[in-house]
């Protein structure tokens, strides 16, 4: 039994590691993200939640030259001003690989 808990764990580090590789996430402030969407003609912005209960915070999110751009603020905010065009994707929730 033991062997295959090892086997599990070594299972998920190696799945840990390829996500690592796979996702160039970078967390911005608001400012930081506000000018990241006023740079695009046309961004994707998605907009969502992370967390449960009480521990909810709101999740925005979009890409900029091959990484994902991140901003978790205390409170909901209005980023259309920002960007008009913007498409605009709300997420039921946000499943974030903080690794």
């Amino acid at each position: 039994m033991f062997a295959m808990n090892v086997a599990g764990a070594h299972q998920r580090a190696m799945q840990v590691e390829a996500l690592k590789a796979l996702v160039n996430l970078v967390e911005v402030d608001e400012p930081t993200f506000r000018l990241l969407l006023r740079s695009h003609e046309k961004p994707t912005l998605v907009a969502g939640t992370t967390g449960f209960l009480w521990f909810r915070k709101h999740v925005y999110m979009t890409s900029y030259d091959g990484f994902v751009f991140l901003h978790r603020p205390e409170r909901e905010i209005d980023l259309l001003p920002e960007a008009p065009d913007a498409v605009v994707v709300r997420a039921k929730s946000v499943h974030i690989p903080f690794l």
